[in-house]
């Protein structure tokens, strides 16, 4: 008798459709998303995988507490699709530190500030880096907050990733790992922070002082491998600006960093890189006018 004698097909549909039910609703996926709608915020999904919202999607404008809503989306996505949650009007933000490309930890420490990962609530990225959970302090507008703080670190206060996502890292799929309590319990942001945060160009400044100058080849480089995260919104201004200063047209300009940005692990919002780019053609058009 073969195996498939020994074993017959289950061809009661009922028991096949209850099979698939149990195994949608243990999904840790889902299960978190529900704890974090509990915890106030709104989710969302990105595709497997990966920190890029799927493509029929509009990624974190669907962010929703409504847990219908969001198992119908991972009824057409998928029970394993990546979560993550819009920081919006949370009062939260996240300190998002890189060890990939450049060591963030360490320029923390050169800078004279530390951190004591054991009190706060925080996220091991796939490739060893962070994601620190702080509460904006009253008083302080998040919109206020710079993004770019220094070379691998970065604060966000649009979306994250989180737990129990996965990203593939040469070839594995690696987790998030949550430590500490649920986010909504994370501590206020303390002051070195909120002064490294707050030192944000004046009206009427412009970036230049602040942009660290790329070179020709670290520019084509973005091209090829998108912006990394802690440099992201310096590398779409030096990037936007480079483009227009050789004389590359401007809508193709505009084009090529959209997709740069689109192209990266994770990308900027795409009205963010609207206004840095529509900034760097304004200096551009100045500096031409002006003969410089």
């Amino acid at each position: 008798m073969n195996e498939t004698q020994k074993n017959p097909l289950n061809t009661n549909l009922q028991a096949n459709v209850q099979e698939v039910s149990n195994n949608f609703i243990k999904s840790d996926y889902i299960i978190k998303s529900h704890e974090l709608i509990q915890q106030g915020y709104k989710v969302y999904l990105l595709a497997q995988g990966t920190n890029v919202p799927y493509e029929a999607s509009r990624g974190h404008l669907d962010a929703t507490k409504d847990v219908k809503a969001l198992t119908d989306m991972f009824l057409k996505y998928g029970a394993n699709s990546n979560i993550a949650i819009s920081l919006v009007d949370t009062g939260v933000a996240v300190l998002d530190i890189d060890k990939h490309s450049t060591n963030g930890f360490q320029s923390l420490i050169q800078s004279g500030h530390t951190l004591n990962l054991d009190n706060e609530v925080w996220e091991m990225t796939p490739r060893s880096g962070a994601h620190v959970f702080f509460k904006i302090p009253d008083g302080v507008s998040a919109d206020d907050l710079k993004h770019d703080l220094m070379a691998g670190v970065e604060l966000l206060t649009d979306k994250v990733t989180v737990a129990p996502s996965v990203k593939l890292v040469d070839g594995t799929e690696v987790e998030y790992k949550h430590f500490g309590g649920d986010i909504s319990q994370c501590s206020v942001m303390p002051d070195w922070l909120i002064e490294l945060a707050s030192n944000v160009a004046k009206s009427g400044n412009t970036q230049t002082g602040r942009v660290p100058r790329y070179s020709a080849q670290q520019r084509w480089e973005m091209v090829l491998n998108g912006f990394i995260q802690g440099q992201r919104n310096n590398m779409c201004v030096s990037l936007s600006g480079y483009l227009l200063r050789i004389h590359v047209d401007p809508n193709i300009a505009y084009a090529i960093v959209k997709k740069v940005n689109e192209n990266s692990d994770v990308p900027l919002a795409e009205k963010e890189v609207e206004t840095i780019y529509r900034s760097a053609y304004q200096r551009e058009k100045q500096r031409r006018l002006g003969g410089r």
